[in-house]
């Protein structure tokens, strides 16, 4: 009996070192896009990770600015082959949806008033469950008047 319960836990080791791998490389996907798109200074970056299988959906609430542009990114792993993100409004309907990039599906977006909005990312193509994905709610600067 001890046997089996020193290989259970031996085999268990893996799959949590290949989580960190998928998990280090959406963080560093995301990252690189955040410093790609540029983030306005002072503001904060929101940011949420985690995995899904095929077809789930994982939502969150953050605060937009009035008059602040934004990016909404998402990335996912090398396993991932399709990724949606949708912007809800304060009332919870669609006001913005990618679903046609891919795996690096962005929003650009700027709030006409200070409000929480959703966000949804789905997993709509994963190859081998489940899938890492981050999702960034990046403040832009604004273009000068």
């Amino acid at each position: 009996m001890r046997i089996i319960l020193v290989l259970l836990a031996v085999s268990g080791i893996p799959r949590v070192l290949v989580g960190q791998r998928w998990e280090r490389q959406v963080q560093e996907r995301v990252q690189r896009t955040i410093a790609a798109v540029g983030t306005s200074p002072g503001l904060p970056v929101v940011r949420r990770s985690g995995m899904l299988n095929t077809d789930e959906a994982a939502s969150f609430q953050t605060t937009l600015a009035q008059h602040t542009p934004y990016a909404i990114i998402a990335v996912c792993d090398d396993d991932c082959s399709r990724l949606q993100l949708t912007l809800l409004s304060p009332s919870g309907s669609d006001i913005a949806k990618e679903r046609n990039s891919e795996s690096l599906p962005i929003l650009h977006f700027t709030a006409e008033t200070t409000a929480v909005y959703g966000i949804r990312v789905v997993m709509e193509g994963c190859r081998w469950n489940p899938c890492w994905y981050a999702v960034a709610v990046v403040p832009l600067r604004k273009n000068p008047s």
